[in-house]
């Protein structure tokens, strides 16, 4: 098995094509080399079912000249298969139009932060460990009820290299490991639980396993719901979505293209006061931490949102000249993108929050999320896994037949309360991929129609 003691094949190669491009002509140039091992554990009909075990390679190339810029990447890393990949990229660029505004790589080089807990060497062989994960996971669902679970593990672990024609020649390890999980009390009667870190120890199958059969018990009994606004808690499955949706609409590019709520919102108030989002990639084994972005520039805190005023987008070299500041740190080649949102936590407790509820909804998770309408933000999702309804403090049965619709200022302008734990959450439906850290949140007037399957 790899041991991934040393840079060095990583770096080299990236040298060499960086080396490769300039001699071909391009004038500025990028490279990100991904080494790793990866694992895919499939459980089903409560049993683990298939395991799959990859060594994976990938370059990903960035290149600039007379003011056109290229992204490519191959998974074929021969040496002359790669000068053929870079010469015949380099060729193609003639097609490109040149960017109205260009900004060469930063200049390196940079010192970049020291995050713990980002590696864990024991995912490098890990599959007896994913296995009894498994095991726990599943038992504890059928202990709350179950009458069946499936799911999946994933884990990855290995180093990334990134050297630019700005003096960047940096490499970094990290890991991840990911457990989800399905509980079925019967076929429509379901429930959802995630479990994500970037250690095999900071793994809580039991946890998920137990969220997972406890809603899907729950939800045996149910009823048709009535479209409307409802008072809601959000659940962190459905905030894994909100949230990474939440920082995203934060992006430069987005703002530019007139795709972003947040369009001419900088320094207004957006959201409520409960509401403080944070990109930290500096995070200690946070899920999604790293210490530089994809132009060599090391990762900060960014304050999207604080106490609801929006404070900063998110920028790379290109949309910060654009805006006639600085990078954020948040590159992304073609997109800034956040690496790790953090939802700040408040000071009650998840149950006290259903409690205060009193009468309304839980949400426990939000998928398929699609836009109406990028720039105003209205938005629609399904609503999955433990969609509750909420009479006197209690929950009284699973409401079924309504779709979340709503407008993403006015969701978060409506956030009133926010619990005080935050877990990482990273899951299969999360479709903007970014994991967030998210305490549960609760909203008013949160709008639902009926869903139309």
């Amino acid at each position: 098995m790899v041991a991934f003691d040393s840079f060095e094949e990583g770096i080299d190669l990236s040298h060499k094509i960086v080396d490769m491009a300039v001699n071909n002509g391009a004038e500025d140039v990028a490279v990100i080399y991904k080494e790793e091992v990866g694992r895919h554990l499939r459980f089903s009909q409560s049993r683990a079912d298939v395991v799959n075990t990859w060594l994976y390679k990938k370059v990903a190339l960035c290149i600039g000249k007379d003011r056109r810029i290229l992204v490519a990447e191959t998974e074929n890393v021969q040496l002359e298969d790669l000068k053929k990949f870079v010469e015949e990229s380099i060729r193609s660029m003639k097609y490109l139009p040149p960017k109205p505004v260009y900004v060469p790589m930063p200049e390196g080089p940079f010192e970049y932060p020291v995050i713990p807990g980002l590696y864990d060497e024991k995912l490098l062989t890990a599959e007896d460990e994913l296995i009894d994960f498994a095991k726990i996971a599943i038992d504890s669902a059928l202990s709350e009820g179950a009458e069946r679970v499936a799911g999946a593990i994933r884990s990855r672990a290995g180093y990334s290299c990134l050297v630019t024609t700005g003096g960047v020649s940096v490499c970094a390890r990290d890991s991840q490991v990911n457990l989800e999980i399905r509980a079925f009390a019967n076929e429509e009667a379901t429930g959802h639980g995630v479990s994500c870190s970037r250690s095999l120890a900071g793994i809580d199958p039991r946890r998920a396993g137990i969220e997972a059969g406890r809603d899907a018990v729950l939800a045996k009994n149910h009823f048709k719901g009535d479209p409307g606004r409802y008072d809601v808690v959000f659940g962190r499955s459905a905030l894994g979505n909100l949230v990474g949706i939440f920082g995203h609409m934060a992006s430069a590019l987005y703002i530019l293209m007139q795709m972003s709520p947040y369009v001419e919102k900088l320094h207004q108030k957006i959201a409520s006061k409960k509401v403080t989002l944070i990109d930290d990639p500096l995070t200690p084994a946070g899920y999604g931490s790293r210490a530089f972005d994809d132009e060599g520039l090391p990762t900060r805190r960014n304050v999207i949102i604080e106490e609801g005023e929006l404070k900063t987008y998110l920028h790379n070299r290109l949309t910060a000249k654009t805006f006639n500041t600085t990078s954020t740190a948040n590159a992304g080649w073609i997109i800034p993108k956040p690496w790790y949102l953090v939802l700040k936590p408040g000071d009650i407790g998840d149950e006290e929050l259903i409690e205060e509820l009193r009468d309304g909804l839980i949400v426990k998770n939000a998928t398929y999320l699609r836009f109406q309408n990028y720039r105003t933000g209205d938005f629609s999702a399904v609503i999955r896994d433990g969609v509750f309804k909420v009479r006197s403090g209690e929950i009284i049965g699973e409401v079924r037949g309504l779709r979340l619709s709503d407008n993403m200022l006015n969701l978060l302008s409506n956030i009133y309360q926010v619990s005080r734990e935050t877990i990482p959450i990273f899951h299969w439906w999360m479709e903007w991929e970014v994991p967030v850290e998210t305490p549960m949140v609760a909203a008013h007037n949160v709008g639902f129609t009926a869903a139309t399957i």
